[in-house]
Order: structure tokens, then sequence, then C-alpha cells
């Protein structure tokens, strides 16, 4: 069992770039957040099994990250430190402002 979580949810910008959006998250963003926080060891993804959120049809993404390290705020900060430097690579199939990427960290317990 994981010692903490880390929990994404996020949309694509459009229905053109779901695509797009997949491709990104599953070959880019989730090997950078390994990366990042090293004591990551596993990462599951998830839709929205409704769609229809924020008044749209857009589908609506859950990651969720195993961390094995009990207390998750070495990897919160290790990734607000590597979001400020720009070493995360963004993408405008990211829906950043209707809908937004919502992040939460969380310790077992």
């Amino acid at each position: 069992m994981a010692k903490s979580l880390l929990i994404a949810l996020t949309s694509p910008a459009s229905a053109n770039s779901v695509e797009d959006f997949t491709t990104w998250y599953e070959e880019t963003h989730i090997p950078e957040i390994r990366a990042v926080i090293p004591s990551v060891t596993e990462v599951s993804r998830y839709v929205l099994a409704s769609v229809g959120n924020a008044g749209n049809d857009l589908p609506r993404f859950l990651a969720v990250y195993e961390i094995d390290d009990a207390d998750p705020t070495a990897a919160e900060a290790a990734l607000g430190a590597a979001m400020g430097a720009g070493q995360l690579t963004m993408t405008a199939a990211l829906d950043g402002t209707v809908n937004p990427p919502v992040l939460q960290f969380f310790r077992g317990i």
C-alpha cells in the first residue's frame, strides 16, 4: 500500500485535443513527474464516468500517483520547485482556465 498519494484532476482544452492531451499525459507528463518525485511507485489514470462537468461535455481525468514516503511534503515541495523552474513540459491540450488542474496530496493513516 502507498504511504502517500498525489491526486490530480485534469481536463483537455477542447474536444479536438483529447488525443493530444492523453498522449502528452502518458508519454511526457507522467515520466517527468516520476523524475521530479522519485518516490512515485505507481500511476493509475481514470476518466470520470459521467460526462458533463462545469457545463461542458469534455472528459475529466483523475491520476492517482502512489508515493512511497509517509510524509508527502517533500514530494509537494519538489513538484512546486519543478513547476516554478519550468522543468515540466506543458501543453496547449491541457485546460488551464475553464476546468483547470486540481492537485492534492494525501498522507496515509
